[in-house]
């Protein structure tokens, strides 16, 4: 078995690092797919631009996802369409469903195994979930299927089938779209004052600038160490001899996502909080549900996800109004980094924001609070060593053998060495 994501197989090119000092109209600082997507926008529309990445484009979250390109986010549109209303609820599925015939146009000129399918919503446990899902999306005019059975042997109570998702190779897709980009790797933002920002030894003037680094890599701006949370989670892909051409997804606590790519079956899940869980106990599951499958790659993810489960994307803050944010895309990164490229395309053209994604939303009190006391708490601590994104103690996981951040979720190894953001500088032990 490799520990490593099935689609780490594909080599992307290589970019310079930045020499000397620039300007540009527009500084995109992260160079994920989110990145990477809004300056394909800029470029097709001669915006004049700038990407800077720190590492290597899409060598974090874009190259351990299972790219599902779906509306259906969980079971997002009964609880939405509730507190927010059918308004709301139809902006945030025809965004995503602009993302995913986005990406199908986008197939027709590259080759990045798109793979149009429905997605298969389920549970193991409750038919209730399952209705009041379909009636939600029946509200929002998107046809549905009820079924009872699916191509593996599990019991399920019900499910639910949506047409005209898709599926794809997400760093083929990257591939595709960064060859003719303006990319600086192995470029840092230390610090960012004004229209000006800085490398460790060049600086960058800029008009605006967009930070696509899923937690914004300068904490004094908007306080997003408040407002997101990280989640992380663990996918396997096993050797298949199951026949499917849908993706699935269940709709319980702790369960299932599994989709097909050529001759593996891709089962991802698991979801959890710092601490919780470990790669190893996914697998054993896995093993468990498909006993006589061979698990081929194993590896896990981590993504920002917001209070609320709406992206933010617009403005970044009250005082900066030439800052824009792009984060929170509660482990759906693909569809809405589609969205949320389209939409800083129209904000940087002049448009006005949109109101649901809008970073600027009021957020409920409840989940703000309990992130405020959960940062504060660990803040406090006198336990060693501590976070160098923030300062909080950190604990150490046993089993996947790494510090980790319980405030903001950035990762150590053994050695002190970061592994994952938002932090960015090595730990002293």
């Amino acid at each position: 078995m490799k520990e490593q994501s099935i689609w780490s197989e594909v080599t992307l090119k290589s970019f310079p690092s930045l020499e000397s000092d620039v300007e540009t109209h527009v500084l995109i600082v992260g160079g994920g797919i989110a990145g990477l997507l809004t300056a394909y926008q800029l470029q097709e529309n001669n915006i004049p631009y700038i990407l800077v990445e720190q590492d290597k484009i899409g060598n974090g979250i874009s190259k351990n996802t299972t790219s599902f390109l779906t509306i259906s986010h969980d079971y997002l549109y009964q609880d939405m369409i509730k507190d927010l209303g059918i308004l709301k609820a139809s902006v945030y599925l025809n965004l995503n469903a602009k993302a995913i015939e986005e990406y199908k146009k986008l197939s027709f000129k590259y080759d990045f195994d798109f793979y149009e399918c429905s997605n298969i919503l389920y549970s193991n446990y409750s038919t209730s979930i399952i209705k009041k899902e379909i009636e939600a999306l029946n509200t929002l005019l998107v046809d549905t299927k009820v079924i009872n059975k699916l191509p593996f042997d599990f019991n399920i109570k019900m499910g639910c089938k949506i047409n005209n998702q898709a599926i794809i190779h997400p760093l083929k897709f990257i591939d595709c779209i960064s060859r003719d980009l303006n990319i600086y790797e192995h470029t840092r933002i230390e610090n960012v004052k004004e229209n000006t920002a800085f490398t460790k030894h060049h600086k960058i003037t800029f008009n605006k600038i967009i930070f696509a680094t899923n937690f914004p890599c300068i904490n004094k701006f908007g306080f997003y160490f408040t407002k997101l949370t990280q989640r992380r989670s663990y996918v396997v892909a096993l050797k298949n001899n199951i026949k499917i051409n849908d993706m699935y997804t269940c709709l319980d606590n702790n369960g299932l996502y599994i989709r097909k790519y050529k001759d593996y079956l891709i089962v991802g899940g698991y979801d959890r909080d710092t601490k919780k869980r470990c790669l190893v106990d996914f697998v054993n599951l896995v093993k468990d549900k498909f006993p006589n499958m061979e698990i081929a790659y194993s590896w896990s993810n981590q993504d920002c996800v917001s209070l609320d489960k709406i992206p933010y994307i617009g403005r970044l803050d009250h005082r900066h109004k030439d800052y824009y944010v792009i984060t929170g895309f509660n482990l759906y990164g693909f569809t809405w980094a589609m969205s949320g490229s389209l939409l800083l395309l129209d904000m940087l053209k002049g448009n006005e924001a949109n109101s649901l994604v809008n970073p600027l939303r009021k957020i409920k009190m409840k989940p703000l609070f309990v992130n405020i006391f959960n940062y504060l708490k660990n803040l406090v601590s006198f336990k060693k060593p501590r976070c160098s994104h923030m300062g909080s103690a950190l604990i150490y996981n046993e089993v996947d053998h790494v510090y980790e951040c319980p405030c903001h979720g950035s990762r150590f190894l053994k050695n002190g060495k970061v592994i994952n953001g938002p932090a960015k500088k090595n730990i002293k032990k």
